[in-house]
């Protein structure tokens, strides 16, 4: 087998960054709650054969579980995971790292992040062969005003992120804080 990837929320957001896993080589497993997004993700792709798309909801934690196990017995080990991944489920990050703990090959896991990981960044513990980083969402600073990032800027941000495989990014500005949208 090659290179796998999982996408957690691929196809929102980061459906833009599931295709272009795809466009560089990786077989590409897309998680998404709506079945006509996770659709057009591979049919807007120039490489649509390199998707795997599952319609579940990760807060829904058994169904996570059989989902990742049943993905790991399928596919095998993966390389890289990107997740963007709600409060609402506070245990999915951890059931997909350790569905794939115990692969021999180390592999990347991607947390996109709210802004508030800046002030707050959440627990995550270590898992064996799994190399974390965060990549926090911030605003962009538009004078005189502030904007939350679009999907097009969210996806080239991870996709950066990705490339440069720090072990924390920020897409946008965080800083300074009082001025983010909104508030």
């Amino acid at each position: 087998m090659g290179h796998e990837a999982l996408v957690v929320g691929g196809s929102g957001m980061l459906a833009e960054v599931s295709r272009w896993l795809a466009h560089t080589g990786y077989h590409v497993t897309v998680i998404g709650r709506d079945r006509s997004r996770l659709e057009q993700v591979a049919k807007n792709s120039s490489t649509p054969d390199r998707f795997t798309l599952l319609d579940l909801d990760y807060q829904d934690t058994t169904a996570l579980e059989q989902a990742m196990s049943q993905l790991r017995s399928e596919r095998g080990p993966i390389d890289v995971a990107v997740t963007w991944i709600h409060n609402t489920a506070p245990e999915a990050l951890s059931v997909i790292q350790h569905e794939f703990a115990y692969q021999a090959e180390e592999w990347r896991l991607y947390h996109v992040c709210g802004s508030r990981a800046w002030i707050k960044p959440p627990f995550v513990e270590e898992v064996d062969s799994c190399l974390y980083r965060r990549i926090i969402l911030g605003f962009v600073w538009e004078e005189p005003v502030a904007r939350w990032l679009t999907n097009d800027e969210i996806a080239c941000g991870v996709i950066r992120a990705i490339e440069t495989d720090q072990p924390q990014s920020i897409i946008g500005k965080v800083e300074p804080w009082e001025r983010r949208p909104g508030y």
